[in-house]
């Protein structure tokens, strides 16, 4: 069968499982790159798309108290995300915010339906603050001013207050306590620096539910917060694990939790006050957005594994029987990756998933790819990727490693490439070079490695610090020197970046690329789009032009409706289309 990256893209997907006031339509996001809003009727499961923008659309969410729905869309990928309201009885949609330039995070509905709240940065590009806008129009005011990352969490069920998480680096957030009508706020107490997701009111309004890691926890857990005395007690704790994601039925007698099992997902269901079994039936991999009908008698999932592109399952609450709600077809079989681990320069064990292509192993061996995750406060998971299954169909094996620095290992790993220590994750990727080039089913004189991102930046610090070791390399939208990066990058984002990175000239002398590209050995394939806010496309610039001025081999591939990533579908054929090319020519 002839591959075509075609075939891949094309591959349909469904995510953001919204259900009706009445139980019996879910609304979803659903499509292959631009995803749309799409309705899904239970009964007799026809559908429809709600949306036909020429972007993707972000996020959806339904008003408490009818159908109407708010979504988000940007331009190009630039993330500066316009808020639109869409009736579906109608078919009637409009924008709600018209400010191109500033980015609008949305937060919550008001209980009563007529108001929403968001983190908007149109004051100062760096600097978020709380906005609550009337859906009628009548009113919008800024009733807190922000300082840095913000993002708005819920309504109290009276709607007098607000939550908001004031983000300054992944470990270090506080949980603030919004009064609209005073345009004041409290910040709940910590002990040492720590993170928040998920946040929602208790039924009386005097406490708060999430997840946290309060207390210096190496996991996330399942927490409720008492607001008045600052205690915080554990609901859920899931040992060596993080919970991820958490629903509670409507009528607050059922919760779902999800736990994160070494990059595949457990979802967890029962009574609120007794035993909550494993879900069995669902297809094996990342299990996410859990929502329950207005009746609670179903939680719909998003589902998506190595082999199994993104899709809707529903689980009867009742009985615990699992069921496709809507899948795609993809129409061919996928490989399925299998976890494996190796162990490093100073002894520690480091974790990934090596996926071989299908059919029978070359004489020689098969030619490898190591596939490094952005972030890098992110993880590898047991989930979809066509990009990767394009590269398996064609021939090349691909190991997808959770260097130190990666989440879902408890907080010792995350930090563990922190400042000082960044360069040990790269020397972890030398070590997986190695676990490759002992397999019996590996070429090792033909491996190469790839990454979006801070992955990118990964590919880069690979072949500079350990050049010998890599055949080819595909840079995505990477870091090349971090002084640059904190300078140029979104001012939102300026602050953050320098508590995970740091500020410290010497130390960016010595860990960014740029400054050592000399050493590069690997022909290089850069590719990144012109409406990046994350990373800039100079910093691609700066070093295609330093090998070239070297008469370095370097593809470099620009695309020009594209932010931090390639959404749309025929940007995406050309992409991977260029990556098997540069692959094929170098490693084959």
């Amino acid at each position: 069968m002839t591959v075509s990256a075609q075939d891949f893209v094309a591959i349909g997907a469904a995510t953001t499982p919204v259900f009706s006031a009445d139980g019996q339509t879910l609304f979803h996001l659903r499509g292959a790159g631009l995803p749309q809003v799409w309705a899904l009727d239970l009964r007799t499961g026809a559908d429809h798309a709600l949306t036909a923008h020429d972007e993707r659309v972000a996020f959806l969410r339904r008003a408490p108290n009818d159908d109407r729905l708010i979504y988000g869309i940007d331009r190009g990928g630039d993330e500066r995300q316009q808020l639109w309201l869409l009736d579906p009885a109608t078919g009637a949609q409009r924008p709600l915010t018209d400010a191109p330039a500033s980015i609008h995070d949305f937060g919550a509905f008001s209980p009563d339906g007529t108001r929403i709240a968001y983190a908007a940065n149109d004051r100062d590009p760096a600097h978020f603050d709380i906005v609550i806008q009337a859906l009628d129009g009548t009113a919008i005011r800024r009733v807190w001013q922000g300082s840095g990352l913000l993002s708005v969490g819920a309504f109290a069920p009276d709607g007098s207050l607000l939550t908001a998480i004031a983000d300054r680096g992944f470990t270090d957030q506080s949980l603030l306590i919004v009064d609209p009508a005073l345009g004041a706020a409290t910040v709940f107490p910590r002990p040492v620096p720590t993170r928040y997701q998920s946040i929602r009111w208790a039924a009386d309004g005097t406490g708060l539910c999430g997840l946290t890691d309060h207390g210096g926890a190496d996991f996330l857990y399942l927490a409720a917060f008492d607001l008045a005395t600052g205690l915080v007690e554990t609901l859920f704790a899931a040992p060596g694990r993080d919970v991820e994601a958490w629903a509670l039925s409507p009528d607050r007698a059922r919760l779902a939790t999800i736990e994160n099992a070494g990059g595949a997902s457990l979802l967890r269901l029962g009574p609120v006050n007794g035993p909550r079994p494993l879900v069995a039936g669902l297809p094996a991999g990342v299990i996410s957005e859990p929502a329950f009908s207005p009746d609670g008698s179903l939680l719909a999932v998003a589902v998506s594994g190595p082999d199994i592109p993104p899709a809707l399952w529903g689980i009867a609450t009742a009985t615990g029987a699992a069921r496709p709600l809507w899948a795609p077809d993809p129409s061919r079989d996928f490989v399925v990756p299998t976890e494996v681990r190796w162990t490093s320069f100073d002894g520690r064990e480091i974790p990934g998933f090596l996926a071989l292509p299908a059919g029978p192993t070359p004489a020689r061996g098969h030619p490898a790819i190591v596939w490094v995750h952005g972030g890098p406060e992110a993880q590898t998971r047991a989930n979809f990727r066509p990009d990767i299954q394009a590269l398996l169909a064609r021939g090349f094996a691909v190991l997808m490693p959770n260097v130190r620095g990666s989440t879902g290992y408890g907080r010792d790993y995350f930090a563990a490439d922190d400042r000082d220590k960044r360069l040990d994750a790269t020397t972890d990727l030398a070590h997986a070079h190695a676990f490759l080039a002992a397999h019996p089913a590996i070429d090792a004189t033909r491996i190469g490695i790839m990454g979006q991102s801070y992955g990118g930046y990964m590919v880069l610090s690979a072949i500079t610090e350990h050049p010998a070791l890599w055949r080819a390399a595909v840079n995505f939208y990477g870091i090349a020197d971090f002084t640059t990066l904190l300078a140029t990058t979104g001012p939102w984002r300026r602050a953050q970046r320098a508590y995970e990175y740091g500020d410290d000239p010497t130390l960016f002398a010595r860990i960014s690329p740029l400054r050592r590209a000399e050493q590069i050995r690997a022909p290089l394939l850069v590719l990144h789009g012109h409406r990046d806010p994350r990373v800039p496309i100079t910093e691609s610039e700066q070093i295609v032009a330093a090998l070239r001025a070297r008469q370095h081999r370097v593809d470099y591939l620009t695309f020009d409706d594209a932010g931090h990533g390639f959404i749309r579908p025929n940007d995406r054929v050309r992409a991977w289309d260029a990556v098997a090319r540069f692959f094929h020519e170098h490693l084959c």
